[in-house]
Formats: structure tokens, C-alpha cells, sequence
């Protein structure tokens, strides 16, 4: 009995005893895997706050580089004629920009997209009270502001990036111009981000920035942040913005807390039952974390709307497997592309048609990719394959083959059809690069080479990419010293009366005495001023040099001739071309009746109505127009009896067969009779034998061009004056 009663407090003494322990024990382990919870919630957090910055950071800095690009044109340019032009391409090469706007001293006088933006005309950005301030000191310090979010007259709420614009900018001349400004709406930049999708999912957003020392909020969630939060700084060129995101735990972690005070409890008061309890809770707990975070990291990882693993799990994934292929020595490549003109659809169908059109699209690559395959979505209508294991370059083209026609293939969306195209570029691994920026920088290259070829096609990359890159950027600096350092000298070739043998004027044509590569022809640098916009400058270079040659020749008492100068289709668009003209004639004295101004047929079919009225202006003032290259372009006779056209120069192509063509001495028969019942003279280019001289002559042709009497030459030798000797005469 006595021992009966030392073990009943004994075993209450080991029971109370095992429950405290296993009690306190289990309030432990309940606590700690609440905070385990926690700092794995925080760690997605942070991912996903990291994530939706850098889109939210692309996107802003597109906007503000929008803005300085327009700021930039401003500062370079006489005029506004450019604008839309200018400001669709922009748009369509930055699709994230919604809208720009110019506003000389202050007020907006040009808008695109036109129609949706049109209300904002005439506002005076300086007079807005709200943001006075921060445009002042934009101006005062000379620096881009972004503003917002900002009530539009429109409607809607946008940010706004403004560039102050400064013409003579550092020099004793500087004035303000006014301002450049580019749109991202409120609503389009938070679409762009899976911020709304996750606001959906249970979390809390907000994005502010700080202006004299207050918080202003630019969007949040309906509801507000939780003390579980993960905060990413967006760094951008106006200061720095913070992303905020959290998600509420609330009663779940509340309601675990108590779950497993309980079991504790009762695992403690039934002992044995208690003990295992305590030793299976935590692995169910355990259990549940891992499963919520696989499923937060697949949300981190995945494209919403296609499904597809998304650039960041590229960024992740893509090192390791890069590794693994360099370890066992497997070849392997990355295609890059996206869809050709995909924006037209967005644009003219809407966002929503185009989403499912990406949707197909992903489905369609899903199907093609091989099991060790990654494709994944890049972003927009981008797109990119890691094909993981190939044995020879003949396997990518044939992929690549098989992704165009697969994207080729019409497929309906409701009741819309669809014909889509693609463009591939090509890097392989790890000839092309053996890391993720190196290998999406040449793919890009090569996906650029494979849309200048015409689109609809792959190209893989090159170091010749590269190179034709850095050569690319070295002749736009060239040619900028060029025009600064006068390396550009005019030659003339002769034209030449067929009937009376004399030579009565010449064509200007400009060389280029580049310091490294001799003297260049203008096949090779005219595209490139094109392109670059340097060609009203040069065009007016030309102008000028061959004024000044005919006031050199008057002067010196030289014999009059006829000379023609090229213009180009920009030139005659350029409002202030007239006047420039008229004052070269009268600064060197030249009488216009002794300058003659070719133009081709496609350059005046880009604006008749604007080339009609500028070569009427200068007919009036007895300048000869002239048709260059006639019979290769578009033009139709009854738009050629409406021209102000003086001399047609029939193409060289149709003279250099003339002695064996029939087909060519018809046409050439046909264009002169047409001609001349217009009262227009008629030049032949590319003359170069006596033979072509007296077809030309018996079929009525005034003028002639060409070897035959001379090649271009300088203006001493064009001076020299040799006269015309026929070999049969």
C-alpha cells in the first residue's frame, strides 16, 4: 500500500512533470514554426517585390528616356514638321510609352496619338499650381522630372516625364524652349505587373515616392499594408520610388497558433498519445510551409497569362543549366524572337484579341519544344527557347523551321482570322556566350539582322553582327566630322547637246575625301545621312558649294553652264528650303535660270501635293526641274503633265542595251515623243559609246550624260573645258 501510494504522487509527479515539459515544449515548436512561417512569407515577398519593381522600373525608364529622345530631336531641329512622324516611331520602337506631347514655353501645341489626347491642346503646364514647382526647378536646374499621377484633361491618370528643352544649350545663347514630355498611364503600368493578380491572391501593394519630405502614394491596394512586408527601391534618373508588397497571415496564423496549443494540451494530458502528436505536428507544419512556398515560387516563376516560366525563372534557372551542358560537353542554343507587327493587332483589335493571340502562340511552342526544352516568356510578344541538347547546327535551323511555319499557320479567334509571322535570331551555346546577358545580347543582334533582312525569317548570330554594330556607329561619327571639318567636295560630269556637240551644263555630285578610306562615293555614306537625319545638312552643303561654283565661274568670266544638284525627298518637305535657296542665289549673285534641281520619282511620290507646290515655286523663279532616273519609279503619266517638269533624265538602265534591246529603244522612242508633246526636254544618262550618241540623236533625244564625253571630275578639270571628239568624225 505504501508503495502504491509512492507510486500514484510519483507517477502524478512524472505526469505533471511530462506534461509541463511536453506543454512547454510544444509552445515552443508552435511559436517557432509561426516565426518560421513568417520569414519564409517574407522571402517571397521580397522576390516578388523584386520582381514587380524591375518591371515597374522598365517600363518608368522607357517613359523618361522617351522624353529625352524627344527633348534631344527638339534641341536638334528647325521646326515641328517632324513630330508625329517622329513620335509614332518612337511609340511603336517603346511600346511603353501612351503618349507625348511638345509644349513651347510652357503650353502644349502637339500631342500623339492625336484624337485620344487632343483635349490637353493649349494647357499651360506652367500655370498648374500643383506641379508649378517642380517644372521651375526642372528649368533651373536643368534636369527631367517625372510628375504624377496626374489627372489628365483626358480623363485618365498618367505619369508624366518632362525633359526641359534648351536650344544653344551650353553656350552664352542658351534659351528655353519648353518642355518634351512623354505619358505612361497609371492603370497601364500597374496592368503590366502581377501586382492587381496578387492583390486578387490575398496581398497588399502600395507605390509612392517621396516629395518634400511626404509620402505620396502613386497606387495601392484597396487594403492597407500588413507589418509583414518586403520593400524594393526602383531607381530611376528623377529619384528614387519604393515598391512595397505584404500579404495578411492574420487568423490562419492566429488559428495554427491555438491548433497547436491544443494539441499540445492534449497531447500533454493523454502522455503517450501527447508525445507522438508533438513529434508529428511539426513535420505536418512543416509540410504545409514547403507546400505554400513551392506555390509562391511557381507564382514568382510563372507568366500568368501564357503559362509559360517567365524571364526570371530564365535568370535562375538558366546559369545551372549552362553549367551542366559545360560539364558533359553538350552543345546547345537560345532563340530569341518575337512576332512580326504584333503591336498592329494591340493597336487596331485591342489588348484583349492580342492576349489570346499570345496564348495560342505559347501553346504552339509548348508543342514544339523537346522534353529537355525551356520556353519561356521574355515579355510583350517576346519570346525565348533554350533548346538544351542539340547534336548539329542543321537541328536549330530545322527548329527554327518548324517555329515559322508552326506561327505561320492561320488560326481564328472568334471570328477574326489570323496570319502571323515571326522573326528568329539565333545564339549558339557556348560559341555565342557561356552567360545569360552575352547570350541574349547576340541573340538580339542576330534576331535585329533576321527583321533588316525582311522579316519572317532566322538569322544566327555573327561576329560580323558586332562588328558591322561598332562599324555602324563609327561611320555616323565620321560623317558628323565630316560635315564639321569639310571633307565633302563636289565633282561634275558633263551634259552634253547631242545635236550641236556642245556641252552646256553638268550634274554636282558629291565625294566624299575621307582621311582613312581615300575618297568615298556617295552609295556609301547617303543612306547613312538618311538614316542618321544628317541629310538636310548635307543637302544643304551641296546647295551652297554648287552655287558658290557657278557665282566662282561668273566672276572669273567663265562661260554660263546648266548645273543640276540632286535633292532628296526631305528636302523638299523642309519649310525653310525655299528661302535658303533664294538667298545662296542673291548672296553669290547666280541668276536661278542657271540652276536646275533633280528629283526622283519616288521622292516626290511621298507628298505630291507638297513636291507640286515647292518645284512650282522654284519653276516660277526659272529654276529647271528635272525627273531623275525616268521609267524606274511609280509615277503615272497624268500625275507627270501635272508637274512643274522641265528635263526628264531617262535611267541609265535603258540606254546601256540600246544598240541590242528593241524593248529598250521603244521605250526610250515612247518616253521622248511623250516628252516633247508635254514640252519637256529630254537627257539620257549613261551614254558611253558613239553608238548609243546617234540612236539617241535619230530618235529626237536633246541631251546626253556619260562616259562617252566624260566621268564626274573635279571643278578644275571640269574648268579646263575639253571639248567633245568623235572617233568616226
Amino acid at each position: 500500500m505504501k508503495n502504491e501510494k509512492l507510486k500514484q504522487p510519483s507517477a502524478a509527479i512524472v505526469s505533471s512533470i511530462a506534461f509541463l515539459v511536453i506543454a512547454l515544449f510544444g509552445g515552443y515548436w508552435t511559436v517557432s514554426t509561426s516565426d518560421s512561417i513568417i520569414k519564409q512569407q517574407q522571402s517571397i515577398l521580397n522576390d516578388l517585390s523584386r520582381t514587380q519593381a524591375s518591371v515597374l522600373e522598365r517600363r518608368l525608364s522607357a517613359v523618361l528616356t522617351s522624353a529625352r529622345f524627344l527633348s534631344y530631336e527638339v534641341e536638334h531641329r528647325n521646326n515641328d514638321k517632324w513630330f508625329h512622324e517622329y513620335a509614332s516611331k518612337l511609340i511603336k520602337s517603346i511600346s511603353d510609352v501612351e503618349s507625348l506631347q511638345l509644349a513651347p514655353d510652357g503650353i502644349i501645341t502637339h500631342v500623339y496619338p492625336f484624337d485620344s489626347n487632343k483635349k490637353a491642346l493649349g494647357f499651360n503646364i506652367l500655370s498648374d499650381s500643383q506641379y508649378r514647382e517642380e517644372v521651375l526647378s526642372a528649368i533651373k536646374e536643368h534636369k527631367l522630372i517625372a510628375v504624377g499621377p496626374v489627372k489628365l484633361l483626358q480623363g485618365n491618370e498618367a505619369i508624366i516625364a518632362r525633359a526641359p528643352v534648351f536650344l544653344n544649350s551650353g553656350t552664352q545663347k542658351e534659351l528655353f524652349w519648353g518642355f518634351a514630355s512623354a505619358f505612361i498611364y497609371l492603370d497601364s503600368l500597374i496592368e503590366s505587373t502581377q501586382l492587381k493578380e496578387l492583390e486578387l491572391q490575398g496581398y497588399q501593394y502600395r507605390l509612392s515616392k517621396i516629395k518634400d519630405n511626404k509620402v505620396i502614394v502613386l497606387s495601392s491596394s484597396d487594403v492597407p499594408l500588413t507589418d509583414i512586408k518586403a520593400t524594393t527601391e526602383l531607381i530611376l534618373p528623377v529619384g528614387t520610388w519604393t515598391l512595397e508588397i505584404s500579404k495578411t497571415l492574420g487568423s490562419r496564423l492566429t488559428h495554427r497558433q491555438l491548433i497547436g496549443y491544443g494539441i499540445s494540451l492534449i497531447v500533454a494530458f493523454l502522455l503517450s498519445i501527447a508525445l507522438y502528436a508533438i513529434l508529428i505536428q511539426p513535420q505536418k507544419l512543416r509540410m504545409l510551409v514547403t507546400e505554400k512556398t513551392i506555390e509562391l515560387q511557381e507564382l514568382a516563376y510563372l507568366d500568368p497569362l501564357t503559362g509559360l516560366p517567365n524571364r526570371r525563372y530564365l535568370q535562375d534557372k538558366l546559369p545551372d543549366a549552362l553549367r551542366k551542358n559545360k560539364k558533359n560537353k553538350r552543345l546547345s542554343a537560345f532563340i530569341y524572337f518575337d512576332l512580326d507587327n504584333f503591336k498592329r493587332i494591340n493597336d487596331t483589335i485591342g489588348h484583349d484579341i492580342g492576349d489570346k493571340v499570345l496564348v495560342l502562340v505559347a501553346d504552339k511552342l509548348n508543342v514544339l519544344k523537346g522534353p529537355s526544352d525551356m520556353v519561356v516568356r521574355l515579355g510583350g510578344d517576346e519570346f525565348g527557347i533554350l533548346l538544351d541538347d542539340i547534336h548539329h547546327l542543321e537541328n536549330v535551323s530545322e527548329y527554327a523551321e518548324k517555329i515559322l511555319k508552326s506561327i505561320q499557320t492561320p488560326f481564328k479567334i472568334s471570328t477574326q482570322d489570323f496570319i502571323l509571322s515571326t522573326s528568329l535570331g539565333i545564339a549558339m551555346i557556348p560559341e555565342h556566350g557561356d552567360d545569360l546577358v552575352t547570350i541574349m545580347q547576340n541573340a538580339d543582334m542576330a534576331l535585329y539582322q533576321a527583321k533588316q533582312q525582311g522579316k519572317n525569317q532566322f538569322a544566327f548570330y555573327t561576329e560580323e553582327m558586332k562588328i558591322n554594330t561598332y562599324e555602324l556607329i563609327k561611320a555616323e561619327a565620321d560623317l558628323t566630322k565630316a560635315l564639321k571639318n569639310n571633307e565633302f567636295e563636289l565633282y561634275y560630269q558633263p551634259q552634253f547637246d547631242l545635236h550641236s556637240n556642245q556641252i552646256f551644263g553638268a550634274e554636282a555630285l558629291i565625294r566624299w575625301n575621307h582621311p582613312e578610306k581615300g575618297l568615298v562615293f556617295p552609295n556609301h555614306f547617303i543612306p547613312l545621312a538618311e538614316n542618321t537625319g544628317k541629310i538636310i545638312e548635307l543637302g544643304h552643303w551641296i546647295v551652297e558649294s554648287g552655287i558658290a561654283y557657278l557665282g566662282q565661274r561668273g566672276k572669273q568670266g567663265m562661260s554660263p553652264i546648266m548645273l543640276h544638284i540632286n535633292l532628296s525627298s526631305k528636302q523638299l518637305s523642309d519649310p525653310n528650303f525655299v528661302s535658303f535657296v533664294k538667298k545662296l542665289l542673291l548672296q553669290y549673285d547666280v541668276p536661278a535660270t542657271l540652276l536646275g534641281f533633280e528629283i526622283t520619282e519616288t521622292s516626290i511620290l511621298e507628298d505630291i501635293e507638297l513636291a507640286k507646290k515647292v518645284l512650282k515655286t522654284f519653276q516660277n523663279m526659272g529654276i529647271c526641274i528635272a525627273i531623275d532616273d525616268f521609267g524606274t519609279g511609280y509615277s503615272s503619266l497624268a500625275q507627270l503633265k501635272n508637274l512643274p517638269v522641265s528635263l526628264l533624265k531617262i535611267d541609265r538602265s535603258f540606254v546601256m542595251d540600246l544598240a541590242h534591246d528593241e524593248d529598250d529603244r521603244k521605250i526610250i522612242e515612247a518616253i521622248i515623243a511623250m516628252a516633247h508633246k508635254l514640252n519637256i526636254k529630254v537627257l539620257a544618262e549613261g551614254v558611253e559609246t558613239r553608238e548609243q550618241w546617234m540612236m539617241l540623236e535619230s530618235f529626237n533625244c536633246d541631251f546626253g550624260q556619260g562616259y562617252y564625253v566624260s566621268k564626274a571630275v573635279t571643278a578644275d578639270e571640269f574648268n579646263q573645258g575639253q571639248p567633245i571628239f568623235h572617233q568616226d568624225t
